[in-house]
């Protein structure tokens, strides 16, 4: 995207050209004198005064224990500022409108020169304390300066964790030089032995991290977590986890037998997977996860216990999967792309997905139940009864957003694997395109859907995204579930059996909505055309915001004829189906 501007920001010092501030007093009474004139309603004008302003005061000349003062008399109005121009563009879809764009750029860049105002205020404060000579009566000057240093190096990572959870939610990419500028101050911090103060004592306020070493622990992990793989709603909700998660990070200068993660300061890259690295890679941080990793999974129990609020608000089943498989695995491709040209017809939903695969039948139409008062029990009926006259506006709502769920788009293939696809995505983008979405694909009009996921996405040239989509199975079937004993419409749920061979053997799993609804260890009615078989749904294979897909079992193996009926029908059906197409 436009982070390519921002190339040298944190790497070359600002040059100091000016001996007074043009908008106000070089103190902090007339700086919040001037703050206090803007109107936070007027939120162009004064983005563009605070620009200007942090611009100025970091081409001042004044002692660096000024500066800080002075700017930390702007952080509160900044980060307001920041905060409502982040609205604009967070969860308004992944692909931005011409006026987002602008305010996009906006914010990048106040965000950029906020940070790169403390990153400059730590650089010289560290050659000042190296280089200058302070004699005794000048002690108490060189005690400020160093409480200056340590809390703009922890302002300074704080600013580029933001600025890291601004481009995740973008989908974008890091700007040149902020990864290294990261290690640079935390190395600093160890090697001048402040990377543990306790900043609530320094700074005589509370602070939800506590140190140097945590603000950098929270940056680590908010790259760790991989985050072109969930959507904003999940990276928002990892971001304000992060402020625990932080403490259970472990952060070391050697390796240990729990290292997972490994960071080389002199690099411009995020931490790696801790393996047998490059020859020109030689890392000097090593880092366990091992500690987070057990808490997240302690959280699966029923008596689960949150260390805060924000997790019992975020930490979704879904969300948890995340953590789980990202802590728990290397994440290295399995299988080699190739170069591949072609046209992908792709829809979106699990509900799409059954429509489709039900021969363009609506959900209800599906489960062969009779709609009469006979299957509803009174209250019902006459609630229904009542709501007649409201019913028809509402039938015809349904069906407007399902003619817009049921299009199917087409995407350009840019590489193939063994399990799926690199997709590039030109245009607008439907509500649902989204990570973790069900998808149906087929490469030609008259071929067989298959059923997979969208594993990451991230935006690629201006206007476009690039989408990872991964082929869970090659043979689906349609059909639907539910838990209550009541067999009435309302309580049936799409599902989709999935069929994959693996050599000689046959693997049958369930996807089920993510709903919170169906969860591991449950008795499951499942409605296979107009017979039902009970099921029992064991560990969850995938776990994301649109579905689950479990393994499952049936409670009475004399029922299994059913089921492989049911499926021998569907692929029948679906070879007339094919031949029908053949003739047309």
């Amino acid at each position: 995207m436009m982070n390519t501007a921002f190339s040298d920001i944190f790497q070359i010092p600002t040059v100091l050209r000016r001996d007074k501030l043009s908008f106000c007093d070089t103190n902090t009474k007339s700086l919040n004198e001037w703050i206090s004139n803007l109107s936070i309603m007027q939120l162009g004008d004064t983005s563009k005064a605070l620009f200007a302003a942090l611009l100025e005061l970091s081409e001042l000349e004044c002692s660096e224990t000024l500066r800080f003062d002075l700017v930390q008399v702007l952080h509160p109005t900044i980060e307001n500022v920041l905060g409502s121009l982040e609205k604009n563009f967070f969860n308004q879809g992944v692909i931005s409108s011409d006026r987002n764009e602008h305010i996009i750029e906006l914010a990048m860049l106040l965000r950029c020169y906020f940070a790169a105002v403390y990153i400059n205020i730590v650089r010289r404060s560290n050659e000042q304390l190296d280089q200058q000579k302070f004699s005794i009566f000048a002690l108490n000057q060189k005690k400020n300066l160093q409480t200056a240093r340590t809390l703009a190096t922890f302002q300074s990572l704080q600013q580029l964790t933001q600025l890291l959870y601004q481009q995740h939610m973008l989908y974008s990419e890091p700007v040149a030089g902020q990864w290294l500028i990261a290690h640079q101050l935390y190395d600093a911090a160890v090697t001048h032995r402040y990377h543990h103060t306790n900043l609530d004592q320094v700074h005589g306020t509370s602070s939800s991290l506590g140190n140097i070493s945590q603000a950098y622990a929270q940056l680590i992990l908010m790259d760790i977590f991989n985050t072109n793989q969930i959507r904003q709603s999940e990276i928002q909700a990892l971001f304000q986890c992060s402020f625990d998660w932080a403490k259970m990070v472990q952060i070391l200068p050697k390796e240990t037998d729990l290292t997972k993660y490994v960071v080389d300061t002199s690099k411009d890259h995020p931490p790696i997977y801790n393996k047998k690295q490059s020859s020109g890679f030689l890392p000097n941080i090593f880092i366990s996860t091992h500690s987070l990793l057990d808490h997240v999974t302690a959280t699966l129990h029923k008596n689960a216990e949150y260390v805060s609020k924000n997790e019992k608000v975020y930490l979704t089943p879904a969300l948890k999967f995340h953590v789980q498989t990202i802590l728990g695995t290397i994440a290295e491709r399995r299988h080699e792309r190739y170069e591949y040209n072609a046209q992908l017809h792709i829809c979106f939903g699990l509900l799409t997905a059954h429509f489709y695969l039900s021969k363009a039948k609506n959900f209800s139409e599906t489960l062969f139940l009779d709609h009469s008062y006979g299957l509803q029990n009174e209250s019902r009926f006459m609630s229904a009864w009542d709501k007649k006259n409201t019913t028809d506006n509402q039938e015809s709502a349904i069906q407007r957003l399902n003619r817009e769920s049921k299009t199917v788009y087409q995407a350009d293939i840019l590489d193939i694997s063994v399990n799926g696809y690199r997709i590039k995505w030109s245009g607008d983008a439907p509500k649902n395109l989204r990570t973790g979405e069900y998808i149906l694909v087929k490469e030609t009009s008259h071929g067989h859907w298959r059923g997979g996921v969208i594993r990451w996405l991230k935006q690629s040239t201006e206007k476009s995204l690039e989408l990872g989509l991964e082929v869970l199975a090659q043979e689906i079937f349609p059909c639907a579930a539910r838990i209550q004993a009541d067999r009435h419409i309302s309580n049936y749920h799409p599902a989709l059996l999935l069929k994959n061979q693996n050599l000689d053997e046959t693997k049958t799993t369930l996807i089920l909505p993510g709903s919170q609804i169906f969860r591991e260890h449950q008795a499951v009615h499942l409605r296979l055309g107009k017979e039902e078989v009970k099921v029992y749904l064991l560990n969850a294979q995938l776990i994301t915001q649109s579905f689950v897909q479990f393994e499952f079992e049936l409670l009475n193996e004399e029922e299994q004829p059913v089921l492989r009926k049911f499926m021998a029908q569907k692929n029948l059906d679906k070879i007339d189906q094919d031949l029908w197409e053949a003739l047309k």
